[in-house]
């Protein structure tokens, strides 16, 4: 299947707690692109799209899936939804550890440290291995407070 990231989280997401969240993410994008990180649009081309939500890819030979995190849960990008958890969306972004495999996973920190519970998210990767504490970093250099990736669920409880 490849190196993938799968997240969930309630139909009816707490507002406030998402908008402070989508601002740090804004924050997490434009860390990445100053550091060197070179991100696109989720097509692979042009700018990483961050008004309504997020969309984003890698450039060229290091673009692969879309990552999409949008500010509206009913969005079109949620095609997926859980047949015995109908209040819940869930998706996935499947990066290949390519470079914007850290923004993916440092977003993801991002919305489980605002949005609680209420996000449950799940990797191919782990933090045993490492694959998380780039990301972990990224968080704690831009915004200034800790995050720990702990998978709280398998990919079958997601979907």
């Amino acid at each position: 299947m490849g190196y993938t990231h799968y997240w969930s989280h309630d139909v009816n997401l707490d507002k406030q707690k998402l908008f402070a969240a989508m601002l740090h993410a804004v924050r997490i994008v434009e860390a990445a692109k100053a550091k060197g990180i070179e991100l696109a649009g989720p097509s692979g081309e042009g700018e990483p799209m961050l008004d309504e939500g997020i969309a984003l890819n890698g450039v060229g030979e290091e673009s692969h899936e879309s990552f999409v995190f949008p500010n509206n849960p009913h969005d079109q990008f949620y095609k997926y939804t859980n047949a015995e958890h109908p209040g819940r969306l869930w998706a996935f972004c499947k990066t290949a550890r390519k470079s914007y495999d850290i923004v993916v996973c440092a977003i993801l920190l991002v919305m489980k440290h605002h949005l609680g519970n209420q996000l449950r998210v799940a990797s191919d990767g782990g933090r045993e291995e490492d694959e998380w504490i780039p990301a972990e970093n990224l968080v704690r250099e831009v915004l200034g407070y800790e995050v720990q990736f702990q998978e709280e669920e398998t990919l079958e409880a997601l979907v």
